[in-house]
């Protein structure tokens, strides 16, 4: 049997027949609660016979536990897990490290995979992975085929890749715009899907809004289709092809699980793959925004956004070739039903379900193409392109039900001899078997015997059971009898046996609940500090002029050596910060620079450079992007080598009481930032400018933003290598709330500099020292933010579903 598995999602009763019937090996689902898509859910019941009717039907079930975990929530979250491991879940897929630890100690054998929420993107993150106890790695669906080939290579692990459906512009995990807008955290399972929103792109130096002749969606990503490369992905290393999709409907499911079933069997079988016109066709009409092969395949720029339009485009069918009144008469290029859906693309698009239409003046139910009329309830033109949005025809074609799944082939051997029970042997093709046989006894027959041919035909009566017999050979005396109500009884009782031998795949689970203890309480430096960060040379040489900061984070590590020579030279402490996003050879680059430089602290922004500097000898701080919201995650880095980790920005006032109480490390809360909302591989710079150069380095000389629609501005700037971060438009602001985070626990405060004005650095870091001397706020200096720009207490409050 292949190692390469078919993961499909599952988002309800519907869903799952649709991925069962179509060909799937494992699904993926979600409870009531910790799953980051709360509106696919399923209460603990239906988990259950989901469970049992999946494994029945041989499929797996991974379960996803993939939301950043609060204090007040550790208590359910060990509840759910215990009942998760009870009742036979293959897996648990996981973003929080404290949730991860939690696992690891209480159930060691359960299955742990690491979710594309941990931002896993580079060899060492996956050597990390490892390291820990995980079973599987979901990669970023930023990775390339050659990254994922080298993981692979360097660690021996599951690794599974995204192949079809729905992308992130921001990466996984990293995504902080929905809940800065809404207040709904996509680290949750909440988003509010702020990338499928309109933008402009803004020259902030010039205040110039720049045409877009691509659309007004510059950060809505196509649709992900890598069928035609299965190939490929299984010769990489890739274990599992995972399919996004739990909040689309059944037909969704069926047509594409379908489509990637057969290509993984055509590759496993012939090492090619060569799916019809038709399967292409059926999965462009029932979802797609455009498809792209990612970036897994080198596809960017326009290739890789929809960015003049965020939802489902259908197929084009046409153009409307006369008006009169109401009545629309369309040249088609393709067949069209009464029920399907049609938009028309215009300057505002509109859409309508066929309710009648019309060839030659006769009524009809199926137009070939050529001619058709309708009736129109909005006005349309001349010319204007029809699309194809849903087709009845496709729906029925694909539609599961409780009746329409595949039986299960199983297999028997039966005794029936003279003065003995009747015996009935039962397997099926992954080696479950069950005997079963009666307590009475085979009489000789004084009447009419029973016959072979009655007794297979009777134990061959699988009715609604989920079986079917391949075959069943019967070895039996001549002239014997037994009651068919026996007959029955058994048939029933070893069909029975054998379904629930399937629906369980660990018998031997321990069922000792036993719970994590809190850390013990936590005790707090009475030493109050600010720290600041800076993005660069210039920033920094803003900083060093003043003899009240000691401590600077410094993020441009191409400039690193130069920054800690300028340090030295006013006796200043450098703390290189390391980025959130950094692939193998910027990690290698990156440790040989540490290593010739005389530092002895280093801010890790992801988990691949915390496996690159374990053993190193560093003072290891983490910073924001590892989601600590809890005390397992705060223990967690620490028996990983941590001594400082940072507050996530999701995290409200009573959460952090709580959270200090029992963390077992020291704190850092920022205190002044724009906040980052998102962290992309997508340039929208490039796109609208230069969207065929691979660098086109604009961002160096111009400053950008994006406006939205309540016209605020967001600025960009690039990190690293050509990687964009998205900025809030306002400015976090906590300095009213500085003396009661000290009362918490918090005795480090940072802030944290992006594209502030030389003025603006100083104003800000005078503010803040002067309300932790003499814990008095710079009204004057709130004030000015409020009148100029205004700025934000973040979830410091409001916190976040």
């Amino acid at each position: 049997m292949s190692t390469i598995e078919l993961l499909a999602p599952v988002g309800h009763r519907e869903g799952l027949l649709a991925a069962v019937s179509n060909g799937a090996d494992a699904i993926y689902v979600g409870g009531s609660a910790f799953g980051a898509r709360k509106e696919a859910a399923f209460s603990n019941e239906e988990l259950i016979e989901t469970i049992k009717y999946s494994h029945l039907h041989g499929v797996k079930v991974y379960v996803t536990v993939n939301t950043t975990i609060f204090d007040a929530e550790l208590e359910a979250l060990q509840e759910y897990i215990h009942f998760l491991y009870l009742n036979d879940v293959d897996a648990i897929i996981v973003q929080d490290i404290g949730v991860a630890h939690l696992v690891k100690e209480l159930y060691p054998d359960f299955e742990l995979h690491f979710s594309t929420q941990m931002t896993l993107h580079n060899t060492k993150g996956v050597e990390f992975a490892k390291s820990f106890g995980a079973d599987r790695v979901v990669v970023a669906r930023e990775n390339t085929l050659e990254e994922i080939k080298a993981m692979k290579q360097a660690v021996d692990i599951d690794l599974e890749v995204f192949v079809h459906g729905a992308l992130c512009v921001c990466y996984s995990g990293q995504c902080l715009m929905s809940s800065m807008i809404g207040a709904r955290s996509g680290n949750r399972g909440a988003c509010a899907q702020t990338c499928r929103l309109p933008y402009e792109l803004v020259d902030l130096k010039s205040g110039e809004t720049l045409d877009s002749n691509v659309g007004d969606f510059i950060l809505s990503p196509r649709d992900l289709k890598t069928v035609d490369h299965i190939g490929e992905l299984i010769e990489a290393g890739v274990t599992s092809f995972k399919i996004e999709g739990r909040l689309k409907k059944p037909e969704y499911v069926a047509t594409v699980v379908k489509a990637y079933r057969e290509a993984i069997d055509q590759y496993l079988e012939n090492k090619k793959v060569k799916l019809s016109k038709q399967t292409h066709a059926d999965m462009d009409q029932i979802f797609s925004r455009g498809f792209t092969k990612g970036f897994l395949f080198g596809e960017k720029g326009l290739n890789w956004m929809s960015a003049d339009r965020p939802n489902h485009k259908g197929i084009k069918i046409g153009e409307v070739a006369n008006v009169k009144g109401k009545r629309v008469t369309l040249k088609l290029t393709s067949a069209l039903e009464v029920g399907d859906g049609l938009r028309f693309v215009g300057q505002k698009d509109q859409g309508l379900q066929v309710q009648k239409m019309f060839v030659k003046g006769q009524d009809v139910k199926l137009a070939n193409p050529g001619l058709v009329d309708l009736d129109c309830p909005f006005p349309v033109t001349k010319g204007m392109p029809v699309y194809k949005t849903t087709s009845v025809s496709l729906a029925k074609r694909v539609e599961v039900t409780e009746k329409t799944v595949p039986k299960i082939d199983i297999y028997g051997e039966v005794s029936a001899k003279l003065g003995e029970p009747l015996r009935i042997m039962v397997w099926d093709d992954a080696s479950n078997m069950v005997t079963v046989e009666t307590e009475e006894l085979f009489e000789a027959a004084s009447n009419t015997p029973l016959s072979k041919e009655r007794l297979k035909q009777q134990l061959e009566k699988t009715g609604s059971t989920p079986f079917k017999f391949g075959y069943l050979s019967v070895n039996m005396d001549e002239s014997v009898t037994m009651p068919i109500s026996v007959i029955n009884k058994i048939r029933r009782e070893v069909l029975g046996q054998l379904e629930l031998k399937r629906s369980r795949h660990f018998e031997t689970r321990e069922k000792t609940h036993v719970t994590l203890t809190n850390p013990q309480p936590a005790k707090h430096s009475e030493t109050t500090t600010l720290s600041v960060s800076v993005r660069n040379l210039k920033q920094l040489k803003t900083i060093l002029e003043r003899q009240d900061i000691e401590t600077i984070y410094y993020k441009e590590i191409k400039t690193l050596k130069k920054a800690v020579e300028l340090a030295q030279q006013y006796n200043k402490t450098i703390i290189p910060q390391l980025p959130r996003i950094i692939n193998d050879e910027e990690i290698k680059e990156t440790v040989e620079i540490l290593e010739s430089l005389p530092l002895q602290t280093v801010m890790l922004g992801e988990y691949g450079m915390l496996e690159a500097l374990k053993d190193s000898g560093y003072n290891l701080m983490s910073d924001f992007a590892f989601n600590n919201n809890n005390v397992q995650s705060i223990e967690a880095l620490k028996q990983l080598g941590i001594t400082q980790t940072t507050l996530s920005y999701e995290i409200n006032q009573k959460q952090i009481r709580t959270l200090l109480k029992y963390a077992s490390l020291p704190v850092e809360a920022i205190v002044f930032a724009r906040i980052p909302m998102m962290i992309t591989k997508h340039c929208p710079v490039k796109l609208l400018n230069q969207p065929n150069q691979e660098f086109c380095r604009l961002c160096l000389t111009t400053p950008f933003g994006l406006r939205d629609r309540k016209n605020k501005i967001l600025p960009l700037l690039r990190t690293g290598n050509c990687i964009t971060e998205i900025f809030n438009s306002q400015h976090l602001i906590l300095i009213e709330f500085l003396q009661e985070l000290q009362k918490m626990g918090v005795s480090k405060f940072r802030l944290e500099f992006t594209n502030e004005t030389e003025a603006e650095m100083h104003q800000a870091i005078t503010a803040y020292q002067t309300a932790l001397q003499t814990k008095n706020i710079d009204v004057d200096w709130l004030e000015q933010y409020k009148q100029t720009q205004d700025y934000t207490k973040g979830h410091y409050h409001r916190g976040v579903e």
